[in-house]
């Protein structure tokens, strides 16, 4: 069998290891350490950052065989890192006892999971309802975990309605949806509503540096950076993106290896581009475009890139206190490249820029040429930012 992908390889095994949900860890464990878990938990937010994962820990924790110790007064209040734990503490779960070796292996009988996409209807939910009452076969809580349960049917909701107002004691429901609005209100009451966040760049950049120490290749940081850049805030991606990469080149991974690999525009072509827009290079700006298109690189990516720029240099004319926001999202030479330009630009031409590749970028799904939003881009913003003899900006029409 071929080896594990990274995201699995790498799931969390207790809650110390959820990167990013320090506010609904510390919520849950503290629960759980009470006696005081919810019989019911819905967790929305975006996808690939952790809310199944978190339910698979609720799981093994409440089976947990250790879980009695918590009593012995070894854990502090607050969980979130292992450092938290003291001294004498172990992780929550233990990861030590039968049980638990049960749920990370896969064959334990209590925790049964659910996908809404293909599982939607109400004879699905009649079934869940039906293996509810049965007891469970090892540990003392049985977990039902459905996910992207905002797929459900009208009727599949009604059903399971009534299941979560009176469940019985020995079960526990973990709903997980990425359209919370999509989820009817009756449902939400019934249930403990948690938010997930999206983690932030360091944050992610850290678990890469630490999985790719675990799998003995070197990473450089900005190779690491960039990786978290293109994952939008999904730990999952980026763990994916990892795995690919080192699928290429396992030893070794530099920035434009990542960039060659997943075939994105180098970062350099969009700080060119940048330098070129604050010196009103029209010619020079078309010209890179057409090459971005020959060489058969996403120019929405790379607008994308472009619009990061000019809010970052918006954010930093604004205020340059403001620098901290910007450092999580952009390269040290890149921050460099726009402090160096950004005496070329009044607040309020970053401001329209960004309304300009932003509205833009929304005709790359219909254009007939495919570099045509990008070239009508950079046109508006270097004519956008010129003046004619009265003194009065030329617009573009």
């Amino acid at each position: 069998m071929s080896e594990l992908v990274l995201y699995r390889k790498y799931r969390p095994k207790s809650f110390e290891e959820v990167v990013g949900q320090e506010h609904v860890i510390a919520a849950i464990t503290n629960a759980i350490r009470t006696g005081r878990a919810a019989h019911a938990y819905l967790f929305s937010g975006p996808r690939g950052i952790g809310k199944t994962t978190v339910a698979r820990l609720i799981a093994k924790a409440m089976n947990c065989a250790n879980l009695s110790k918590l009593s012995e007064g070894k854990f502090a209040d607050k969980l979130s890192t292992r450092r938290s734990l003291g001294e004498g503490g172990f992780p929550i779960p233990c990861d030590a006892c039968d049980l638990c070796k049960s749920f990370n292996e896969g064959r334990a009988f209590d925790l049964i999971e659910i996908d809404a996409a293909s599982n939607r209807g109400i004879d699905e939910i009649r079934e869940l309802r039906e293996g509810v009452r049965f007891v469970p076969s090892q540990g003392k809580y049985k977990t039902y975990i459905i996910d992207e349960v905002h797929q459900l049917t009208k009727e599949a909701f009604n059903a399971l309605l009534k299941t979560l107002e009176e469940p019985p004691s020995h079960a526990v429901f973990v709903l997980a949806t990425t359209e919370l609005e999509k989820v009817p209100a009756t449902i939400v009451s019934r249930t403990q509503h948690f938010d997930f966040r999206r983690p932030n760049v360091s944050q992610i950049v850290n678990r890469l540096t630490h999985i790719a120490k675990k799998e003995k290749v070197e990473l450089e940081p900005d190779a690491a950076h960039l990786i978290a850049l293109a994952a939008e805030g999904s730990l999952r991606d980026a763990e994916s993106i990892l795995g690919q990469v080192m699928a290429v080149e396992d030893k070794e991974i530099t920035r434009r290896e990542v960039e060659s690999i997943l075939g994105l525009p180098r970062r350099e072509s969009a700080k060119k581009m940048f330098e070129l827009v604050a010196k009103k290079d029209a010619s020079g700006a078309l010209t890179l475009v057409q090459e971005l298109h020959d060489a058969g690189h996403d120019l929405t990516y790379f607008s994308k890139l472009l619009m990061q720029y000019f809010r970052s240099a918006l954010f930093l004319k604004t205020d340059p206190e403001l620098k901290k926001f910007v450092m999580g999202e952009m390269l040290t030479d890149e921050i460099d490249c726009i402090t160096a330009h950004l005496s070329l630009f009044q607040a309020g031409d970053l401001s329209r820029a960004v309304n300009i590749i932003f509205d833009n970028l929304q005709s790359f799904k219909k254009t007939p040429i495919p570099q045509l939003p990008l070239e009508l881009t950079v046109v508006e913003l270097i004519a956008g930012s010129e003046k004619n003899a009265y003194g009065e900006k030329i617009k573009v029409i």
